[in-house]
C-alpha cells in the first residue's frame, strides 16, 4: 500500500513538473489583430463621425528609415526609403480588412515584432501612418484613430497624420445647429481635442 502511494506521488510530482516546463517554453508569438476604431472631423465645431471610406496595408519595416512620399503614393502603397529616395516598397506585408459596420472598422493582422501601419482615408484625401510594436502572446489591439481635416499634418499618439491638402475646405460631415441658450453664436464651442496635450484621447490598448 505505502509503495503504491509513493508511485502515485512520484508520478503527481513528475506531471506538475512537466507542466511546469510546458509553461516555461511557451511559444512567444507576436502575431495579433490590430483593430482601429476611424474618426473624421472635417469642421472643428462638429462632434466626430465614423469613417466610411477607408483603406489600410502594413509594411514590417521600421518608420525612422522609410516614410510616405506623397499622396498618390499612400493610396498606391508605396514607401519611400529617407536616406535614398530612389529605393522605394510597393508590395505591403499586410492587407488591412475594412468592415464598415463592424465597431473597429480597420483590422490589420500582424505577425512580425515591428510594423509600419497606414491608413488611408480616401474620402477626405488624408492618410495616417505610424510605426508599432506588438505585445507578445496579445491576440487583439483595440485602439482609435480621430483624422482631423480641418488641421494642417500634425502627430498625435503615435500616429502621424498627413493632411496633402491643407488649404482644401471640407464640407461639413454633420449639420450642426445653434445653442439655443447662446443665441448669435454659429459656431457652438469646440469640443474637447482628444489628441491635445492633457487629454487621454486614443492611446493604444497595449502599444508596444
Amino acid at each position: 500500500m505505502r509503495r503504491c502511494r509513493f508511485t502515485i506521488s512520484i508520478l503527481a510530482v513528475a506531471a506538475f513538473a512537466a507542466a511546469t516546463m510546458t509553461g516555461c517554453f511557451k511559444k512567444e508569438s507576436y502575431d495579433t489583430i490590430y483593430r482601429i476604431a476611424v474618426y473624421n472631423q472635417n469642421v472643428s465645431s462638429e462632434p466626430l463621425t465614423r469613417a466610411a471610406d477607408l483603406e489600410s496595408y502594413a509594411f514590417y519595416v521600421d518608420t525612422t528609415m522609410w516614410y510616405i512620399a506623397s499622396w498618390e503614393d499612400a493610396l498606391a502603397h508605396v514607401i519611400t526609403d529617407k536616406e535614398n529616395p530612389s529605393r522605394k516598397l510597393s508590395q505591403p506585408d499586410v492587407a488591412g480588412v475594412f468592415d464598415a459596420e463592424a465597431d473597429f472598422q480597420v483590422a490589420l493582422p500582424l505577425t512580425q515584432e515591428m510594423s509600419m501601419l497606414v491608413v488611408v482615408d480616401k474620402a477626405n484625401s488624408m492618410y495616417a501612418y505610424r510605426k508599432y510594436l506588438s505585445p507578445i502572446n496579445i491576440e487583439t489591439i483595440l485602439t482609435q484613430l480621430h483624422i482631423y481635416a480641418w488641421r494642417p499634418t500634425y502627430s498625435a499618439n503615435g500616429w502621424r497624420i498627413v493632411n496633402p491638402f491643407p488649404d482644401e475646405e471640407r464640407p461639413p460631415l454633420v449639420e450642426v445647429e445653434p445653442d439655443p441658450e447662446q443665441p448669435g453664436q454659429d459656431n457652438p464651442q469646440t469640443p474637447a481635442d482628444p489628441d491635445a496635450p492633457g487629454q487621454d484621447g486614443d492611446e493604444d490598448t497595449n502599444n508596444g
